[in-house]
């Protein structure tokens, strides 16, 4: 998939080395994976389990790299699921030196049209640190309503296809300040 400033392709093996690198970043794990440091081997697993959700299911996770120009890892946005209560759920990470510019919801845009247009979804979650603020507006941006509390202080965001198609116009989304929330 490409959006206008980024191109998006499923994860593979070759990313191993950038996805490791990308999730271990103290700023970006901060709000990932309860703030522990992964390991190669769950890299490993991660890889593996959307190879898996892309040939059975039509979507995983995406490397986002920039449209044009240099090849360098700048984030990660996709889907897992479902859980044990049938949901599928969204995801966005960006490199520190990206936040602030629109990129996580460009992305969360090419997600959320894929989930719907192709997947053929009903309903998509995200699950966001409350303390990340820049991630929450992310989610409000696409359209998501806020639905309630998770686990460990989390808000889960949630849309609908109907919800989608409701919030789709041409006007792009409005960029955020850089802060050290942004994922």
């Amino acid at each position: 998939m490409r959006t206008g400033r980024l191109a998006l392709r499923p994860v593979g093996m070759g990313d191993h080395a950038a996805l490791l690198a990308h999730w271990t970043g103290p700023l970006v794990r901060r709000h990932l994976f309860g703030d522990r440091r992964v390991s190669a081997g769950q890299v490993t697993e991660i890889i593996a389990a959307s190879r898996r959700d892309f040939a059975a299911r039509g979507y995983g996770l995406w490397t986002l790299r920039p449209a044009f120009g240099a090849e360098r890892l700048v984030g990660v946005a996709g889907l897992t699921g479902p859980d044990a209560s049938g949901e599928v759920e969204m995801v966005y990470s960006l490199e520190p030196d990206r936040w602030g510019q629109g990129l996580a919801a460009e992305a969360g845009r090419a997600v959320l049209g894929h989930a719907f247009a192709v997947a053929g979804l009903r309903r998509v979650t995200a699950e966001i640190d409350m303390a990340n603020a820049s991630s929450l507006g992310v989610a409000e941006q696409l359209g998501m309503r806020h639905r309630g509390m998770g686990p460990g202080g989390t808000a889960i965001f949630v849309i609908d296809r109907t919800q989608w198609i409701g919030t789709r116009s041409d006007r792009p989304i409005r960029q955020q300040n850089p802060s050290p929330e942004m994922l």
